[in-house]
């Protein structure tokens, strides 16, 4: 993040409106402290949504601001042909939406990985099982080990289904 380029940015735009850093936190809903940390580069990682709410009342580029955060990596992915002549706005929503297919997909991902460790550890018991029963007088038949088995492969089916890919943001 190039925080002296974003504090001129703001900076700049404060003066250019005659308002205070007090004024404009108030005209963007971000807390007087929040705004100065991000103003004096104390914030590394700033929401996308404080810089659409900075954006909007000093009429700075969003392009400009997420560039001066570093986002500019995100900014060439999106491919600026194809966003080229949006505002403000709709770049920041297509921002939230890719933000959020990615959540869901980390989601999705996670969920995987739960399923697959419960599937593991069932069958760990079950192999725990099998060995106690030859060791023992304790019976674990043929019947309850298939019972047992078919319960994990169920468990297991879900995980190899593909991601659902029409959750992903449409292409303008």
């Amino acid at each position: 993040m190039n925080s002296e380029k974003l504090q001129n940015l703001i900076l700049n735009a404060i003066e250019r409106k005659k308002i205070s850093q007090r004024e404009l936190a108030k005209l963007t809903g971000i807390s007087r402290s929040t705004l100065n940390d991000i103003v004096n580069g104390k914030i590394k990682k700033i929401k996308l949504d404080d810089l659409y709410q900075i954006s909007i009342p000093l009429e700075l580029n969003l392009e400009d601001l997420l560039d001066a955060c570093g986002f500019n990596n995100v900014l060439k992915t999106l491919n600026r042909d194809r966003y080229e002549g949006m505002s403000t706005r709709q770049l920041k929503e297509k921002l939230d939406e890719y933000q959020q297919s990615e959540m869901n997909l980390l989601d999705w991902d996670a969920k995987k990985r739960k399923q697959c460790s419960s599937a593991r550890s069932k069958l760990f018991s079950i192999t725990n099982k099998i060995e106690l029963s030859e060791r023992s007088d304790k019976d674990y038949s043929k019947s309850d080990i298939k019972k047992d088995i078919e319960e994990v492969f169920n468990e297991l089916e879900p995980i190899q289904e593909k991601y659902d890919y029409s959750k992903l943001p449409e292409k303008p």
